[in-house]
């Protein structure tokens, strides 16, 4: 599946905050800490003099602390390092440097740079507050939400809201870009767009990188705001001048996507990288989907494994999905189910539902870990409660037939299946034509409705539901005379989106002039193709041609390889062929034979699966 580059959705402000998107425009997702306001504006430059600072810090002088723990908590002029920020802070923070206090109580809250402490991030923030730092109000504000309840009383809402716009009247920039947001997106509350808007634009003109970020993300989309792709460049440029991780990766996608500016993919490469590397593993992730995809040039695997493994170790969720099921299926490297578990639980607890499909793939199975069928059919149902469409297909075969501790519900799982195909996912749309088809679990026999989700699964671009809705219409039945030529279309459909029996199909066809003029050279194409995947009958045509010399330089040697490959695979009649191929081969045909076996067998690629 194609994905999207990552646009920058933070929740809020808070120093480490990600968000992401699987595809583009779509959904965010918030990160452990978004609820609360990162107190520091951050600085438009690296400090001047570093050294000189580490040493006056060294020396005790509190501001000195405070900047050196700036420095380290975001990144400015040397690798971001929370721990010593953290440090820093309260070395600050003990000297009562409100700033500091207010960071600190930020670390505290969120767990950054160590565990978490709302008692102390309390005291910290109140005190900061009385000194006249005006974000600890803010901050203040989410430790009631968080502590009252979540905000599910208005008075806590209110409270809330008191307290952010006592922090944005005293000045708290960060503070108009916390209460713009919610007010824009009404998530805690009541929405109010015209206001959020001015706060958020407001926010972003004083230099605020997180809502210029946050703007650029909603004039890029254009989901919400009237696109307005120009502004939205500037403002990620000036937040990615100011040295905002998420800046740059947000910059990074305007390059790639060419919204706003002249589209520059390599440009676009080295964004995501410095996005990385200054914090933000969305910017990883999104390399590794260029890798992915081979935007950059041919796919590389090996990279795209990389980059997706250093935004997983980082924390980011949809990365460790996508690293999970690298290691687990073995792409871009060796396969490594054990190793692959992990990264999946950790996604699938954060409610990424790929992972919840592949974890509860690795539990069924028993692959990396014991295996535990109850499980896996729990995160399935987590996934279909998300409409994952691989994960429904998954969870109601194995609740139709009663697999995983659960009793049988075929009624159940035909009413789920059928909603996921009616949805439009072609994967479930297929699934259920072969219900209807088979009369699987209970279903009753209807050629009638197999054919039409065949057919719409077909259109939607599914390669095996294009093969059996070809079938159907080169069979025909009654009321549905046979059509040749639109069979052709949909085999030569399947085809080229890679089904090795409508490779196959098509070669038939175009041999014996069906459904369009015979066409030799194209049918050999296409016979080849489906012998390169390893399809029995395919192998079984090839040997036969090459032993005649039909179409192509008769070859005894090669036509005995085929011809094996065709036996080894089941397909029952290559055996005796292949025993009179073998017949009439002298010691060296035999053993270059053997050769071309060896050479067709490596060339021999995996057909790409529908789910």
């Amino acid at each position: 599946m194609t994905r999207c580059p990552v646009h920058y959705r933070p929740l809020l402000a808070a120093g480490l905050v990600s968000a992401f998107a699987l595809a583009w425009p779509g959904v965010s997702q918030a990160t452990p800490g978004d609820q609360f306001s990162q107190p520091i504006e951050r600085p438009q430059t690296p400090l001047p003099d570093l050294d000189a600072v580490r040493q006056r810090a060294g020396a005790g002088d509190r501001e000195a602390q405070f900047q050196l723990g700036l420095a380290n908590q975001l990144g400015i002029g040397l690798p971001r390092n929370l721990v010593l920020a953290r440090d820093w802070f309260g070395k600050a923070a003990a000297q009562d440097q409100p700033r500091a206090m207010a960071a600190l109580g930020f670390m505290l809250l969120i767990g950054q740079g160590g565990p978490v402490d709302l008692d102390q991030a309390e005291r910290l923030l109140r005190r900061a507050g009385d000194l006249g730092e005006p974000t600890a109000y803010a901050n203040l504000a989410e430790l009631l939400l968080a502590r009252e309840g979540g905000g599910s009383t208005a008075d806590d809402r209110a409270a809330a809201e008191a307290m952010l716009e006592k922090a944005v009247a005293a000045g708290a920039i960060n503070a108009s870009y916390r209460l713009g947001r919610l007010l824009f997106e009404g998530t805690v509350f009541r929405q109010d767009r015209t206001r959020g808007r001015q706060l958020l634009e407001k926010a972003a003109a004083a230099g605020n990188p997180y809502a210029q970020t946050y703007l650029a993300d909603l004039y890029a989309l254009g989901t919400i705001l009237k696109p307005d792709p120009r502004q939205a460049f500037a403002l990620a440029q000036a937040a990615a001048k100011a040295g905002l991780a998420e800046g740059v990766n947000e910059l990074a996608v305007l390059y790639w996507s060419g919204i706003g500016t002249a589209k520059d993919v390599p440009r676009a490469a080295t964004l995501f990288d410095e996005a990385g590397k200054l914090g933000d593993p969305n910017g990883w992730y999104n390399l590794a989907l260029m890798h992915q995809q081979g935007v950059l040039g041919r796919p590389d695997l090996t990279a795209a494994r990389r980059f997706a493994g250093q935004a997983a170790e980082a924390g980011l969720p949809v990365a460790s999905a996508l690293y999970g099921q690298m290691l687990q299926q073995g792409t871009g490297g060796p396969a490594d189910p054990a190793g692959a578990v992990p990264f999946l639980r950790q996604a699938a607890a954060a409610g990424v539902a790929n992972a919840q499909n592949f974890l509860a793939l690795a539990l069924f199975n028993g692959e990396g870990v014991p295996a535990d069928k109850a499980a896996a059919m729990t995160w399935w149902e987590k996934a279909v409660a998300q409409k994952h469409g691989p994960a429904t297909n998954n969870f109601v075969l194995h609740l139709a037939a009663g697999d995983g501790g659960r009793p049988a519900d075929p009624a159940r799982a035909r009413k789920l299946l059928t909603a996921m195909a009616e949805s439009g996912y072609a994967g479930s749309q297929f699934r259920l034509g072969v219900w209807y088809e088979q009369a699987w679990f209970g279903t009753p026999r209807n050629l009638d409705t197999a054919e039409a989700w065949y057919r719409r699964a077909a259109e939607a671009g599914h390669a095996g539901a294009a093969y059996k809705y070809a079938s159907y219409l080169e069979a025909g039945r009654p009321g549905m005379p046979p059509d040749a030529a639109k069979a052709l279309q949909w085999y030569r459909t399947a085809a080229e989106r890679g089904s090795a029996p409508a490779q196959f199909e098509t070669a038939r066809m175009l041999f014996n002039g069906e459904g369009a003029p015979a066409d030799q050279a194209a049918a050999l194409t296409w016979l080849r193709r489906s012998a390169g995947q390893g399809f029995p009958q395919a192998l079984f045509v090839m040997g036969d041609l090459l032993y005649r010399g039909d179409g192509m330089a008769a070859d005894p040697a090669a036509a005995w390889a085929y011809l094996r490959l065709a036996e080894q695979a089941g397909f029952a009649e290559a055996a005796g062929n292949r025993q009179v191929v073998e017949g009439q081969l002298d010691p060296a045909a035999r053993q270059r034979a053997i050769q071309v076996l060896k050479t067709v067998v490596a060339a021999f690629h995996r057909e790409e699966k529908d789910e």
